[in-house]
């Protein structure tokens, strides 16, 4: 079974430790709460991450260490676990209930990391977790126990005098000691030892001094120190004497560069080689380098360095920290170091807010992740002002992040502080209005979102500022999709005009994105499927995973809807694939959700069942919570499907209502749709009417096909349920028209057999077996299995029909399905006197032929007519010789003739994407 952990490289053995980890490990596996407390720098942390890696084959759900040194209030403290763990916050739920209930089924080793400074907090949430997760152990390192009941407390002692002079020896041959080589003197080394109490991180001070002092200087430094503090220092008395006094030896030996570097770097939470440079540069540093100057930090312990990451990191030890922080408020420099810090991160943000959906988007999602402490420690630092352009701008930068990321409530909190304070330039305030809009539409606040938005888009407009104009549209755009796909269409082309207008590379390309979103929600085929290939052009140009991840899960979405089930496969792995790897929570949540569905379609419906209920507990967690009325219809649909009908009406209860309130008529409609369903089969036909007569008024300023196409279907079986033939025959006509133009199979064939249903009733039995036998050949070709309700209402039909035809049955059934769908709708139209299409000519062509005849003219090769068509290759090649046949032609010159001289007209009729079994028969 793979293991998971976060648990960072140790760079540098652990010494004098072996039996005390072996006693641990017994420990923290037999006990729920384990607290190493003791004096910093007695090597807890250390202690801490050697032996969470010894256990990490005992938690099957991941050892996870969680760094509280950035942390100093104790509500953060739930924050910094939740990143670790890729927790989101919910609305109005307290974050530490969210992980005490998403870790309740787990076995999890969490290794809280330096508590000291938030003890409140870490309490809090450690005495949430043990009373709600049983299997998960907790490992806290702090200078004071948590004082929880159950906790036990493991105080770190000093190393022995042995085991300090083992570790003395091997820092110093790390230095590069020429004395380390030549063999210290043990007797000095003791006493060394002995002087610092045994503590390992004064220890490995002093030992970093020894590549430049003999080990009797570094002795009488020492005397001196402690001679020093013993008048100047009265709270620093035993271990914490020892450790000061060895940190402020070191500050005292530094050169005044070192220490005026050291002094401005300490206000990082963690910085790399880059963010040194820029911050050193404004430091006087004499004629020293900055890197130079870094790498002598590194040299003398002062500063630690990670080279696990893909970029190394830099830091304090924290105990080391602290007393340059004292430094740095004595010398009267904080207030120049946090404004410096604070400008730094307002271009380190703003820079890849630009670039977060780009090729390089992920690389530099990475990298504000890293930076996650530092920005908040730049956010805290920028509210304390009195001018609120810092706290706006950076904030404002950080839009993307807290979208992608999925950290919607957080950003949500800092921009109402943001938004609440006076005195801000109209620029910065409509970007940040812009800003907000965006993290609450994606936080599933539209409430909030759209009139966000609205005060950005006027503001932006009289001030002439189309950066916030752009992407106020696309918030506006983004909230009328789900109800005004002409007004949502107006809104996201005008946002694409203006982004183009002004070269932006975020603000054109998210509105081409969201474009396509209307056609989702207008489920029109052929405007979305232009629309994709607009979309993958930009991704490909900008080599974006972020576009190319979208592009695909609606390329699958049509797909399916279309009837192309490996296709739909396909372009929804790619989609899982791309949204991985750029962490979009909302992108993954609709492919992840669309690919289940196509397992419950190819029977595989556990395991569909199993990730949907799945995804629907951990859905606002996950940050995929925007999925979450489709993940409810595509579900409902398998429990009515596989007979569970009450298990659909328990799932979407009160919901319709709740959608429909929200302003979200297509989603509210679908699950109405699903309710009705149920009901049908429960027996509530009157119930079943009322939501389907809802589902239709709703969908009314949609015109979606696949809705009104459904909600035809519905009628029919509701019908049927009533005993009404007649009104049933009607339903499914309307149905499948509405299919049959848009390309729709899979309903198509649902719908089909709901036809045969009513030929069974009005005993026209071989028609029925005739049709049905179509529909089983068509979907055996797709791998389309039924549900097992729907199983047994087909073996039923099947039964009649054979008693009914007897050994004719077998034949008809046989002959039938080789039959090209036309000859079904055929065989369908004849019910109702509907006059046949003609046999040859222009006329003779269906919507989908008539598609496929303008796009060769037009010059596209066959794969490029099935990749705008999202059907397969061969199924173009089956389409042109039906052409070629019907217009009595045999190339595509010829047909290119016929066309110009016969006046063909590539919109004289609606088009729609066509549909296709294996054996190449058409959908028209």
């Amino acid at each position: 079974m793979k293991r998971h952990t976060n648990l960072p490289l140790e760079l540098s053995s652990l010494v004098g430790r072996d039996a005390e980890l072996s006693e641990l490990r017994q420990l923290v596996n037999a006990e729920r709460l384990v607290t190493l407390s003791g004096t910093g720098g007695t090597g807890k942390t250390r202690i801490a991450k050697k032996l969470a890696r010894m256990l990490v084959e005992s938690y099957r759900h991941g050892v996870w260490f969680i760094d509280l040194t950035g942390v100093f209030r104790d509500s953060g403290v739930a924050g910094a676990v939740s990143r670790v763990l890729g927790l989101l916050e919910e609305n109005q739920i307290p974050l530490s209930e969210t992980i005490a209930q998403q870790l309740s089924d787990q076995r999890v080793l969490l290794v809280l990391d330096n508590c000291e400074q938030v003890l409140a907090g870490c309490a809090e949430l450690a005495q949430q977790i043990l009373a709600t997760a049983p299997d998960v152990h907790l490992l806290a390192t702090s200078r004071e126990p948590l004082r929880l009941s159950g906790e036990f407390i493991h105080q770190v002692p000093p190393l022995s005098i042995e085991s300090g002079v083992a570790l003395f020896e091997e820092r110093a041959r790390q230095a590069g000691s020429r004395l380390a080589a030549d063999g210290i003197s043990s007797a000095t080394a003791r006493e060394i030892v002995a002087r610092l109490d045994g503590i390992p991180l004064a220890i490995e001070l002093a030992a970093a001094r020894t590549s430049m002092m003999a080990p009797a200087q570094i002795l009488e430094g020492l005397h001196s120190r402690f001679d020093l503090l013993t008048g100047a220092a009265r709270d620093a008395i035993g271990h914490h004497r020892s450790l000061r006094a060895s940190v402020a030896w070191s500050y005292d030996l530094m050169t005044p560069a070192e220490r005026a570097l050291a002094r401005r770097l300490c206000v990082f939470r963690g910085f790399t080689l880059d963010s040194a440079q820029i911050i050193g540069a404004e430091v006087d540093t004499g004629d020293d380098i900055v890197l130079d100057l870094t790498q002598r930090l590194v040299d003398m312990s002062i500063v630690q360095v990670d080279h696990s990451t893909p970029e190394p990191r830099y830091r304090f030890l924290e105990t080391v920290r602290e007393y340059f922080v004292e430094r740095l408020e004595a010398a009267g420099e904080t207030s120049a170091a946090r404004a410096a810090h604070l400008a730094h991160f307002i271009d380190f943000a703003e820079y890849r807010a630009q670039r977060l959906i780009l090729g390089d988007g992920p690389e530099l999602m990475t990298q504000i992740q890293s930076e996650f402490d530092n920005l908040e420690d730049a956010l805290v630092f920028a509210e304390s002002q009195d001018d609120p352009a810092s706290l706006l701008r950076l904030l404002t930068a950080l839009t993307g992040y807290y979208e992608i990321w999925g950290q919607h409530q957080h950003g949500m909190r800092w921009f109402d502080t943001a938004l609440a304070k006076d005195a801000a330039s109209e620029v910065l305030t409509a970007r940040a209005l812009w800003g907000a809009s965006h993290v609450c539409a994606y936080g599933g606040r539209m409430d909030l979102a759209f009139p966000r938005a609205m005060q950005a888009l006027e503001m932006s407009q009289e001030i002439g500022d189309k950066w916030t104009e752009s992407r106020a549209l696309d918030i506006i755009g983004f909230a009328q999709a789900v109800s005004d796909p002409q007004g949502a269409s107006e809104s996201l082309n005008r946002s694409i005009q203006l982004g183009g207008e002004i070269a932006d590379d975020w603000a054109e390309p998210h509105a081409i994105k969201m474009l396509t979103a209307v056609y989702m929600f207008s489920h029109e085929i052929a405007g979305g499927s232009r629309s994709i290939e607009k979309l993958l052009a930009v991704a490909r140009k900008h080599k974006s995973r972020y576009l190319t991840a979208w592009a695909n899960a609606l390329k699958g979405y049509f797909a399916r809807d279309g009837g192309d089930l490996d296709a739909a496969e396909k372009a929804l792995g790619i989609s899982i694939e791309n949204a991985t790897g750029v962490r979009d929570p909302a992108t993954g949540g609709f492919a992840k959700v669309w690919f289940s569905a196509l397992k419950a379609d190819r029977g595989q419906v556990e395991e569909a069942r199993s990730e949907m209920i799945g995804a629907m507990k951990t859905a606002t967690v996950t940050g995929t919570f925007l999925a979450v009325p489709e993940i409810m219809f595509q579900l409902g649909t398998i429990e009515v499907a596989a007979g569970r009908p009450q298990a659909t009406l328990d799932l979407i209860d009160g919901h319709v209502e709740a959608l429909k309130a929200a302003g979200i008529p297509v989603w509210a409609a679908q699950l109405a749709i699903a309710s009705a369903a149920a009901q049908i089969d429960l027996g509530g036909l009157d119930e079943a009417q009322a939501l389907l007569d809802e589902a239709a008024e709703m969908s009314v300023s949609l015109k979606n096909p696949f809705l009104n196409g459904l909600i035809g279907y519905m009628r029919g079986r509701l019908a049927l349920a009533g005993g009404d033939t007649g009104k049933a025959e009607v339903a499914y006509h309307e149905a499948l028209e509405i299919q049959s133009d848009a390309g729709l199979l899979p309903g198509l064939l649902r719908t089909t057999e709901g036809v045969s249903e009513v030929l069974i009733a009005k005993e026209k039995y071989e028609d029925a077996a005739r049709v049905l036998a179509f529909v089983d050949a068509s979907r055996s070709d797709m791998r389309l299995v039924r549900g097992s309700a729907e199983i047994e209402q087909h073996e039923l039909r099947i039964e009649k029909l054979e008693r009914a035809l007897g050994a004719a049955h077998d034949e008809l059934r046989a002959k039938a399905a080789k039959s090209d769908l036309e000859e079904i709708i055929g065989i369908i139209s004849r019910m109702r006197g509907k006059r046949a299409r003609p046999l040859m000519g222009w006329e003779s062509l269906t919507p989908t032929e008539r598609r496929v005849v303008s796009l060769a003219i037009e010059g596209l090769s066959n794969p490029e007519i099935a990749e705008r068509m999202f059907i397969a290759r061969g199924t173009v090649k089956v389409h042109l010789s039906h052409i070629y046949e019907k217009l009595e032609v045999r190339s595509r010159t010829q047909l290119a003739a016929k066309a110009v001289t016969e006046k063909f007209l590539t919109d004289a009729r609606p088009t729609k994407i066509g549909t296709r079994n294996s054996r190449g028969q058409q959908l028209s």
